[in-house]
């Protein structure tokens, strides 16, 4: 008998409802939930499928006609509260989602739990050599990459995160503190292999690839040190290759609302109109990449560049730069000392 996947009980927005319910009937569930662009928008019971066939409802219309969009669901950091929530409903599935909205497990009543497996391997390198002074006084004694989240330092939960998607090779390239960092991940037991990669003088957040030149032969991601992205790596690794990117950007939804009545004025100085706390929505750099093992045969020899830099040299060679969107919940960045607090808080640690 095949082991049902979590694949097998998400449908999408455009199917039908006669879809939705060949879905319950095969996998024996109660309940399948739908998605749009991957994530989580709502769900379809068995109850509702029988309301509707009550009132003869034509089994072609699309699920979104009977679908709930509430559906009930937890986020990876809130699955404490599973059994409160089958105790209080008659639930018989949770949907457990990251921050991207995306369906990573599902748990039933009866303790039953399917996750979404992962295979990706490839490469992963991370800037850890900036001397992180926008968190001073935490970096006057620690690198940046040592800062701890709750019980871990950052470097080491983003590590955790890729490992998590089946990654297992690691590539630290460090400057500032870099003997602090080496002992720390020297010193703890770990299922997956770290080379350092120290440079002799500041590279920039680009300029230390050259450095790994005979060493990466397959695409990886390029990440800071400082930043945590709550989405699926395989979607964003697969989008990457399938768009034959030579490199891909991962980039954040932002939404940034203005405190203040904003006035318009004419070229005369006169008042046009005021606009009660506009919002202007913007897309932002992530701080995570993933990159074209060629580019790293291509860097030049020991010259500070920034990775942004990269990237418009590399446009303008005529290559190709793609974009994967994320929603702005799934990033978070530990850049400055409020962001770091707000990082602990979503984390819950």
């Amino acid at each position: 008998m095949k082991v049902m996947q979590i694949e097998d009980l998400l449908i999408k927005e455009g199917s039908t409802i006669k879809e939705a319910v060949k879905r319950l009937e095969e996998k024996r569930c109660k309940v399948v939930y739908v998605v749009q662009k991957g994530k989580l928008v709502a769900s379809i019971s068995d109850g509702d499928v029988r309301r509707y066939a009550l009132k003869n409802g034509k089994m072609e219309a699309l699920v979104k006609s009977i679908a709930n969009y509430n559906p009930q669901y937890l986020l990876t950091y809130e699955k404490y509260k599973l059994d409160e929530i089958f105790e209080r409903s008659e639930i018989s599935s949770i949907p457990i989602v990251n921050y991207n909205q995306e369906v990573v497990e599902i748990v039933f009543r009866n303790g039953r739990r399917i996750q979404k497996k992962h295979h990706l391997n490839c490469p992963v390198v991370m800037m850890a050599g900036g001397k992180g002074t926008r968190l001073f006084p935490y970096t006057k004694v620690l690198p940046k990459a040592l800062i701890p989240i709750g019980e871990l330092p950052i470097s080491e939960r983003i590590i955790n995160n890729f490992v998590n998607y089946g990654c297992e090779h690691f590539y630290l390239i460090l400057n500032h503190k870099k003997k602090m960092i080496q002992a720390y991940f020297d010193a703890i037991e770990k299922p997956y292999a770290i080379e350092y990669i120290e440079e002799e003088s500041y590279l920039g957040t680009g300029g230390g690839l050259w450095l790994l030149k005979n060493k990466i032969r397959q695409d990886f991601f390029l990440v800071n040190c400082d930043i945590i992205i709550d989405a699926d790596y395989s979607e964003i690794f697969n989008y990457h290759k399938k768009n034959n990117n030579y490199i891909t950007i991962i980039a954040a939804k932002y939404k940034h609302v203005v405190p203040y009545g904003v006035i318009d004025i004419d070229e005369n100085g006169y008042y046009g109109k005021l606009t009660e706390k506009p919002e202007n929505n913007y897309i932002i750099n992530a701080g995570m990449y993933v990159v074209n093992a060629d580019l790293v045969g291509a860097m030049p020899q020991n010259e500070e560049i920034s990775f942004p830099e990269v990237i418009e040299q590399c446009k303008a060679d005529g290559k190709k730069i793609g974009v994967y969107i994320i929603e702005e919940s799934a990033y978070m960045d530990m850049g400055q000392l409020e962001e770091m607090e707000q990082m602990k808080n979503k984390l819950k640690v």
